[in-house]
């Protein structure tokens, strides 16, 4: 699902150089609803939690008959997107993120969710990281809403049951609705914002399963091996600080044993590894201590402490001694 980035690029330009006009971080969610019906006649709802400022923008035919997002439901987003950024480059708030979610109305079981990083748009202005670079630190994703997902299995348990719907709301209340613990978990479902503070780390752990995918796309040497299931953690495990992308490739689980397996696996997790050290580099991040890459079929595994990227990054170390750490 793809944006024409020239005109999106250019909405966020145009944002980013409006005069300063500070909203005040009391009334940033009200500011962002106000601006969009000012500007654009949209109306959306917002919310700020933390550092983090999201908008729910419903809208109707969101996806056309090829099931990608239709030209007038782009227009609605880089509008919403446009007022975002300006509010968030404008305010006296500390919005180091901002997160638009669009559903269409009658299927919002799925939904289309744009996160950013002001620091990267700032950046972006200056001309400190170029376009492409700028739209790789974009994370876009068309998923199941998850919290839709949670609650119908749940839903259908009780219509079995015949449970009084009063009750059926209490327990969804008390056992099954909360603010997710993770980027894949947030969502607008039924009135309801589910987000949360979003972290740098776990950003960038977001947008290294991005990058992976976009360049298994791209790249018809990864392409062969079928890797699917990508997801990006960072997690503390008993203190340790770790950067970790797993996967699955049946191509590598039926790779018989000696040269031909060695090389796909240096391939595969040698491109996979490429992504995620630039990721960590383009940021100068240092808060982690390992770097990990886990297939789940082969529970075959890469471990990179920090150093270590930094020095291929750098060019001091090659790829294959990087490999070498592959358990």
């Amino acid at each position: 699902m793809r944006f024409t980035t020239a005109v999106l690029m250019l909405a966020l330009f145009v944002a980013a150089g409006c005069g300063r006009v500070t909203y005040p971080k009391e009334k940033i969610a009200e500011s962002v609803v106000e601006l969009c019906r000012k500007e654009y006649g949209i109306d959306i709802e917002s919310k700020l939690v933390g550092e983090t400022l999201t908008v729910y923008l419903p809208i109707q035919n969101l996806f056309d008959v090829t099931l990608n997002i239709n030209e007038k439901a782009q227009e609605k987003i880089r509008g919403v997107l446009w007022s975002a950024s300006r509010i968030a480059l404008s305010t006296d708030a500390d919005i180091r993120f901002y997160c638009i979610i669009t559903q269409d109305v009658r299927i919002p079981q799925v939904q289309f969710v744009i996160i950013k990083y002001t620091d990267d748009l700032k950046r972006s202005w200056v001309g400190d990281i170029s376009r492409g670079e700028y739209f790789k630190r974009t994370i876009m994703d068309l998923n199941e809403n998850p919290q839709a997902k949670k609650e119908e299995p749940i839903r259908e348990v009780f219509r079995k049951k015949n449970l009084d719907k009063k009750m059926q709301e209490k327990i969804l209340d008390d056992f099954f609705r909360s603010p997710p613990a993770s980027l894949d978990g947030i969502g607008y479902w039924q009135g309801e914002f589910y987000t949360k503070d979003i972290k740098l780390p776990e950003f960038m752990a977001e947008q290294m399963a991005g990058r992976i995918k976009k360049e298994i796309w791209d790249n018809e040497d990864l392409k062969k091996y079928g890797i699917k299931g990508i997801t990006g953690k960072y997690i503390i495990n008993n203190g340790i600080k770790i950067f970790l992308v797993s996967f699955r490739s049946e191509a590598l689980l039926f790779t018989v044993e000696g040269r031909a397996k060695s090389d796909a696996e240096s391939e595969v997790f040698g491109g996979l590894f490429g992504e995620m050290a630039d990721v960590v580099y383009a940021y100068k991040f240092e808060d982690f201590d390992l770097m990990e890459i886990l297939e789940l079929s082969t529970n075959r595994k890469l471990v990179v402490p920090k150093d270590r990227v930094y020095l291929f990054e750098c060019g001091e170390m090659p790829l294959d001694a990087i490999l070498a750490g592959m358990k």
